[in-house]
């Protein structure tokens, strides 16, 4: 991809943050669930590092290699026309410098946007310390416009995640971090594992920017969350969790009443193949 065409890119994707509508960004694992997305009409994308983990066979958490996920993000950029934003994790690495390294291959790669997350992956210590959080935040900017790409930082932090999910000290500290990303660069600001109306909207209320909502089975329609402020919702692995239990039902059903009820919400072959006959 030319750097004209990427950069186009990226203003692209962050002008989808600024309303009206909410930006709706599915998250693809490889280059069959990017086009398929790619052709129900969505206007982005995101990678979905849990996805792609599972697809390589390896559990989620920089278990696979920068260099991995990296190739795959690639694979996706170069196969859809949509802006693609990809979750690079915790930057592979804990220094301002690996950010910054992680970043910069994720522009070679196509990626007009990332997903940083400040979790150490640590039992005991789960958070960065905020001041080495604000500084990978500060590094990921600076290697953006080093490439000369205005890529789209959306920061991730997971108190809720890490801290059992809820507490008026989580939802603080969560603000405290969100609004200081933002400071140091940060496009969106992302809260996982919030999905009910009211922390929703105290979140939107609280953070000085965009926030990014995580969808699930409990997550209030889209149209509340546009309602309530929300500039953009993603929904992680849960397509490709929900694509492998489609699996796991089909599995059962064959080695169970050995009937195949499980292919009549099957693609027909003829549309699949004319959608990636391009």
């Amino acid at each position: 991809m030319d750097v004209e065409t990427q950069r186009a890119k990226a203003e692209a994707l962050r002008e989808l943050h600024k309303g009206p509508e909410i930006l709706i960004l599915p998250n693809a694992w490889d280059v069959g669930s990017a086009r398929f997305l790619a052709g129900a009409g969505f206007s982005a994308m995101g990678t979905t590092s849990a996805g792609i983990a599972f697809a390589l066979g390896y559990p989620d958490g920089e278990r696979i290699s920068r260099e991995q996920m990296l190739d795959v993000v690639g694979r996706i950029t170069a196969a859809v026309p949509l802006p693609v934003t990809a979750d690079i994790e915790a930057g592979y690495g804990p220094s301002p410098e690996a950010v910054a390294e992680s970043v910069k291959r994720a522009v070679e790669a196509g990626a007009v946007g990332i997903n940083i997350e400040d979790s150490t992956g640590c039992a005991s210590d789960p958070l960065f310390e905020i001041a080495l959080a604000v500084e990978r935040i500060r590094a990921a900017r600076k290697a953006a416009n080093a490439a000369g790409v205005p890529l789209v930082i959306n920061a991730r932090t997971d108190g809720y995640m890490v801290n059992g999910g809820n507490g008026e000290d989580v939802f603080e500290e969560s603000v405290r971090r969100a609004n200081a990303y933002r400071a140091a660069g940060a496009d969106c600001l992302f809260v996982p594992m919030v999905g009910d109306a009211p922390t929703i909207g105290q979140l939107v209320e609280r953070i000085d920017g965009p926030v990014n909502v995580l969808a699930g089975p409990t997550t209030v329609p889209v149209a509340e969350l546009q309602a309530l402020g929300v500039a953009r919702v993603s929904i992680g692995s849960s397509l490709a969790r929900a694509a492998y239990g489609l699996m796991k039902r089909a599995a059962e059903e064959l080695l169970g009443p050995g009937t195949f009820d499980f292919t009549k919400d099957a693609v027909p072959f003829a549309d699949i193949n004319r959608m990636f006959d391009r």
